[in-house]
């Protein structure tokens, strides 16, 4: 079932934030990138995939190998702790393909004139990512927050909700230490004690609750207030006009996994579980918070819409870059007109032919 963002309310968006040193790629790292070359044919190389431990059908294309077996090219999978870290890489050319990178880094990337372009979603996040506290702490209400350490990715969609849970209830970085962990990190932070709770997604969210944590709802009310998170799926520019046919074919075996996870759940999560290290019970688990879009309805206009018909997904970027501009995260947010242009769905069309 897919998801109208058209009535968020975006006006609630804080003004200062943490996000900056992450996000932001410097001036000099900016100005290194040159215009999109024409398209040059050349032979198949190596496809560079930039990803994220989780538990969604986004594993089972990795652990099944199923692009390698499509385009016959051989795949280099490399695991990063946030989209911040994959929006450098494609900068740099080490990525071809940002993997499930989050809305909030695909934003600030788009703002910043970086090389890249959306070609898909993965889902909207939802209850999926949600801030975790030690149970012993008895944090229970926003104000019981106080005086506590809070890790989470910064230039995550994470770092996001938490900025955005402490505007929404009249909280700052003083009253709360929000410090910058990796996903793998906040798991050992937490084991040691070092910190109280963690804004992150499965399965280091799944580990701290199996480890003394309990959930702190907080992403309806945050949904509401215009901080809306999804996870999408990025393209170097370049890599997209030189090998367009391999951009279809990710989209179109991703398609296969969400099909393997729709129409075979207990497999699917016994491949996810494997390849996110956790058990297939907790893997099922996790993947029931997200909703996971398929191809065909991110074409419709409550998504990414076709080629003309720009759908509401580009007002949520535009949005979120906004806010990323008001945090001095990004120096300013690009125009509707720049989100639509990046959003380039004749890829998601091709893969459904």
């Amino acid at each position: 079932m897919t998801k109208d963002f058209s009535g968020k309310d975006f006006s609630g968006l804080g003004r200062r934030g943490l996000l900056g040193a992450t996000i932001g790629l410097g001036a000099a790292a900016l100005g290194s990138v040159g215009l999109a070359r024409p398209h040059v044919a050349r032979a198949a190389t190596t496809i560079n995939i930039g990803f994220f431990t989780e538990t969604k059908p986004t594993n089972i294309v990795k652990a099944q190998s199923l692009l390698e077996k499509a385009t016959g090219q051989t795949v280099n999978w490399t695991e990063y702790g946030s989209g911040a870290e994959i929006n450098a890489a494609i900068t740099a050319g080490g990525a071809d393909i940002g993997f499930g990178s989050g809305s909030v880094p695909a934003a600030a990337g788009i703002s910043q004139g970086l090389p890249v372009i959306l070609v898909g979603l993965v889902d909207d996040i939802g209850p999926a990512e949600e801030l975790t506290v030690r149970a012993s702490a008895n944090i229970r209400t926003p104000a019981d927050l106080k005086g506590h350490k809070i890790a989470t990715p910064f230039g995550s969609t994470s770092h996001f909700r938490l900025l955005g849970l402490l505007k929404t209830n009249g909280l700052t970085q003083r009253d709360v230490t929000v410090v910058d962990l990796r996903p793998d990190a906040i798991v050992a932070a937490w084991t040691r004690g070092d910190i109280d709770g963690a804004y992150v997604w499965a399965p280091a969210k799944s580990k701290l609750l199996a480890n003394g944590g309990t959930v702190f709802p907080t992403w309806e009310k945050l949904d509401a207030a215009g901080y809306v998170v999804a996870d999408t799926i990025l393209a170097r520019t370049g890599f997209a006009e030189q090998q367009p046919q391999a951009v279809t074919a990710l989209l179109r075996v991703y398609g296969q996994a969400l099909a393997l996870y729709r129409n075979q759940p207990v497999e699917a999560a016994q491949v996810v579980a494997t390849a996110a290290g956790v058990t297939p019970e907790v893997a099922a688990s996790d993947l029931k918070e997200y909703n996971f879009v398929s191809l065909r309805d991110q074409l419709t206009p409550e998504w990414l819409g076709t080629p003309g018909k720009p759908g509401n997904f580009a007002n949520v970027l535009h949005h979120t870059a906004e806010f990323l501009a008001e945090q001095k995260s990004i120096r300013s947010a690009a125009p509707l007109a720049a989100f639509q242009k990046a959003i380039r769905t004749e890829f998601l069309q091709q893969a459904l032919a």
